[in-house]
């Protein structure tokens, strides 16, 4: 593997430092702070760049507990300082990004933009719907923890054999020392260490195991096969690479056959849960918990929308949200029932006037009105 040099100065650049400040600030841009910056972001970025050679860029995290999702499981997130903590994370990825991505696996989604929830369901949909020869069987697993359990050592090991610049090296293990187990849950660098970390373990799936259909989301694996023995091994082999990367599986970790459309008869097996979709072989649906949130918004709009009253903005938000996944799913009586009865019109001109309204523009003390570039979330530079 030829490694890669000289990325520090391109790292600590006036110029980069700039971009990156400038990206950071990214939907902050109502917050004072941020806006005093980016005014005056060429200081900034002089300054920026005098700290990232002095190693002085890091400052304690603030921890804060979320409920994540409709499941409600409970994170642990580190949150950083704009700055300079963000925008020097926002920094060393500018120039490590391409790096990582060059690397990376095309079914590995999340961590990258681009590849979100729909391009994981790609994937999976290349064998349940369109090659379901390769879909018969089913494994599905996931890393306990996986964040928190990523060991540094490692992580820097598998670094230095894709960077020899040291004074960069020495950048990023900062980042990495940062917080004492793992790498935190609120870095930017953070998805893209992970990516960088799992790459070996999808190219031995792909290139040694021969996994025909394999999608991984963040550290969900779904993997799919003709042959029970065959996938039984692939399961089995995959979690013993894991343990030998420092990491452990969840117990949950399972082989299963997938059920088939049939058309009204016996449904042996079990639809894949995967990324908030089930995926059988010749259709996919929307997982049962989001199902049962789009109809409950669903009833709460009908019932609105008859008696003459106002949706609010964040019902009618969540409600064309959470719509959105019928396109791409055989739900064609969930549609009738709950979607097509609802005036969609009516929604967006609600969020629509609620845009405007965000947008308005205000006034200064001298009495005259402005628009500053942080009222509608853009930045000038």
């Amino acid at each position: 593997m030829k490694r890669i040099g000289y990325l520090y100065d391109r790292i600590v650049s006036v110029e980069n430092c700039r971009q990156a400040i400038l990206a950071a600030s990214k939907g902050k841009m109502k917050r004072k702070k941020v806006r005093e910056i980016v005014e005056n972001v060429d200081w900034y970025a002089i300054d920026l760049s005098a700290r990232l050679q002095k190693l002085d860029f890091l400052s304690p995290y603030t921890t804060r507990v979320i409920s994540d999702g409709l499941s409600g499981k409970k994170r642990e997130l580190q949150i950083p300082h704009f700055y300079p903590d963000q925008c020097a994370h926002h920094a060393l990825i500018r120039v490590l990004a391409p790096i990582f991505a060059k690397s990376m696996y095309y079914w590995s989604c999340a961590n990258v933009p681009g590849k979100g929830i729909d391009h994981a369901c790609k994937g999976v949909e290349r064998y349940t719907k369109k090659n379901t020869r390769y879909a018969k069987y089913c494994v599905k697993l996931d890393i306990r923890k996986f964040y928190p359990s990523v060991p540094h050592d490692k992580l820097k090991a598998s670094l230095r054999r894709k960077i020899k610049d040291k004074r960069a090296l020495e950048l990023i293990d900062l980042v990495i020392d940062s917080h004492p187990q793992g790498i935190p849950i609120g870095n930017y660098t953070s998805p893209w260490l992970a990516e960088f970390f799992l790459q070996p373990l999808d190219y031995y799936i792909k290139q040694e195991l021969h996994v025909k259909c394999f999608v991984r989301y963040a550290d969900d694996h779904v993997m799919t096969g003709n042959n029970k023995k065959v996938m039984r091994k692939v399961m089995y082999s995959v979690k013993e690479y894991v343990e030998g990367m420092g990491m452990a599986l969840k117990d949950n970790y399972q082989l299963f056959l997938v059920q088939k459309d049939n058309k009204g008869g016996s449904k042996r097996g079990r639809k894949i849960d995967f990324v908030g979709r089930c995926f059988g072989r010749g259709f996919t649906t929307v997982r049962k918990r989001r199902a049962l949130a789009f109809m409950r918004d669903s009833r709460h709009v009908q019932k609105l929308q008859k008696q003459g009253l106002p949706v609010p903005y964040k019902l009618a938000a969540g409600f064309i949200s959470r719509s959105a996944c019928l396109k791409h799913t055989d739900s064609m009586g969930l549609r009738k029932a709950y979607y097509e009865p609802v005036n969609i019109k009516k929604l967006k001109e609600v969020i629509r006037n609620e845009s405007k309204r965000q947008c308005v523009p205000r006034g200064n003390d001298s009495g005259t009105v402005q628009s500053p570039p942080w009222v509608c979330g853009t930045a000038t530079a």
